[in-house]
């Protein structure tokens, strides 16, 4: 699930959801965020903003960042919402064969 960052003073950015057990979440950005600050995207198809309560993070590489944290404010429709597009494999993703 990818997402566009709300501005908070340091610019817009892009997010994407690596993974999510649905209470916590990995993602990378193109932003760093300190400890306990809140990541604030939206997603561009359905408008729904999420927020991440940040408990870490490290740079990966030039210009993506990855960040740890709880979700906050989630409703469960979003929660379920959130699941589902990340069990749908990407297009990218190489098919499995048996």
């Amino acid at each position: 699930m990818r997402w566009q960052l709300v501005d908070q003073g340091r610019g817009t950015g892009q997010a994407q959801v690596v993974e999510s057990d649905g209470d916590w979440a990995v993602v990378e950005a193109t932003q760093p965020f300190p400890i306990g600050a809140t990541l604030r995207g939206v997603e561009a198809e359905t408008g729904t903003e999420y927020r991440i309560k940040v408990r870490g993070g490290k740079k990966l590489r030039d210009g993506c960042y990855r960040v740890e944290g709880r979700f906050v404010g989630m409703t469960r429709e979003e929660r379920e919402r959130l699941l589902a597009s990340l069990s749908v494999p990407s297009p990218s993703a190489p098919a499995e064969t048996s």
